[in-house]
């Protein structure tokens, strides 16, 4: 009696097994890193957003010299939240009337409270004072999130922390 033995050939169950564990590991690994490059888009949008409000702050206090003092004063601010989805400011209405130069003031401080709001999560916007090396300046504060307005210009020291959700530019001129 003659028994033959033939060699295996083609591929075994653990090698497809194996084969499918190092893909799916590989695939993984590649998922994580578009959910983190997502995650930086997005935290990049919001940043840029917040940066264009507080330049728009910036060019209304230049555009109203006559209500500067008011736009820097840090308790002439509504520091909550603007909700999301509620109407723009309609008082005073500059849009739609002449305004002096104190309801210019009080309408932009109004429309960028709403504009803070509906354009970053839980956005929040002030001038506030800061410090800027030998003086005391004032700086307008954009934020988003959980960061709280204070915690972005602590004691006039402004926070430069990589995970602070906020925006500070010096208003000068």
């Amino acid at each position: 009696m003659h028994i033959s033995r033939e060699r295996q050939s083609g591929v075994g169950m653990v090698e497809i097994l194996v084969a499918l564990l190092v893909l799916a590991i590989g695939v993984l690994g590649y998922a994580g890193l578009q959910l983190n490059a997502l995650k930086s888009t997005e935290d990049a949008n919001i940043r840029s957003q917040a940066t264009a409000l507080a330049r728009d702050a910036l060019e209304r206090i230049v555009a109203n010299p006559q209500a500067r003092s008011t736009y820097l004063q840090q308790n002439s601010w509504d520091t909550g939240a603007g909700a999301l989805g509620e109407a723009p400011p309609s008082n005073p209405n500059c849009m739609a009337s002449s305004c002096d130069s104190d309801q210019m003031s009080a309408w932009d401080r109004n429309t960028l409270r709403w504009q803070a709001g509906n354009l970053l999560p839980a956005g929040k916007i002030r001038v506030q004072p800061c410090d800027s090396g030998t003086t005391l300046t004032s700086c307008v504060v954009v934020a988003w999130g959980d960061q709280a307005l204070g915690g972005c210009v602590d004691g006039g020291n402004i926070n430069t922390d990589d995970s602070a959700k906020c925006v500070v530019m010096e208003v000068t001129r």
